[in-house]
Formats: structure tokens, sequence, C-alpha cells
């Protein structure tokens, strides 16, 4: 098991794992996707031990709630507000919209030079492009996932 997590480790591609060991996925998850039943699927950013400290905060604070009398409904309310987007997200949604398909059009691009059979720099060059671009992809994509929720 050491040699695998070590040559996982090394690994510069992506790895789905599926395993009951926990110091396993600890060691070698950094973003999980949590299936929680009836089709649905939660994005979680994290090993798996944040993820377990994430659950227990959020059913501590859903304990501490419902304990709480109903006179907190006008903190709710705010609570409701803020979760709308601001003008400045609403700006940032449309932006990323176009920034993704964009970054999309070029993927699909490179993806073609790859699939091509060519050889030399071209290759090279677009084999290097194609890490940064979908490091670059991931990451509006999961702020527009952020933004798309408050919706």
């Amino acid at each position: 098991l050491g040699i695998l997590e070590e040559y996982l480790l090394e690994f510069k591609g992506s790895l789905v794992i599926v395993s009951h060991d926990r110091h396993f996925l600890d060691r070698l998850v950094d973003h999980l996707f949590i299936f929680t039943g009836d089709g649905e699927i939660k994005d979680f950013v994290g090993d798996y031990s944040t993820w377990r400290e994430y659950v227990r905060a959020a059913e501590d604070k859903d304990k501490e709630a419902s304990k709480q009398p109903a006179k907190d409904v006008p903190a709710r309310k705010q609570r409701e507000k803020k979760d709308k987007l601001s003008w400045k997200e609403q700006r940032e949604l449309e932006s990323l919209e176009t920034a993704i398909d964009a970054l999309e059009k070029e993927k699909a691009s490179l993806e073609a030079i790859l699939s091509g059979g060519g050889g030399g720099d071209a290759v090279t060059e677009a084999s290097r492009r194609y890490g940064e671009l979908q490091n670059e992809l991931d990451e509006k994509e999961l702020r527009w996932l952020e933004l798309s929720e408050k919706l």
C-alpha cells in the first residue's frame, strides 16, 4: 500500500479513487465528489478528514439552530438577502461564462492537435498549454458554480 501511495503521489494526472481507507484518501486526494443519494453529488475541495469536520460543524450548527427560539427570523431573512448576487458578482458570472466558453473552444482545438498524431514542437506546446488550460478552466468553473448557487 505504501508503494502504491508513493507512486500515486508522483503521478501528474488526475485520478478517481474509491476507497474505504481514510488515511489513504487523506494522503492522496484534494478534491471529493460526495454521493449523497437520490442522484445527488456534492463537490468538495479538500481531503476526507476536512470533509468530515465540515459535516460535523454543519450538524452542530443545525443542532444549535433547532434549540434557538423562533425570534431569530429577521436575522435569517437578512442572510437570505445576502445570498443573492451583488451587481459585481452578476458581472463576474457573465464574464466567467464568456471565459469558460473561450477556454472550452481552445481546449477542443488543443485536443484536435494532440489527437492529430503530428509530432514535434506543436504537440509539445499543445500538451503544455493543455495542462495550464485545464487548471484555469477548473478554477473558473468552480467560481461559476459558487456564484450560480446563489441564484
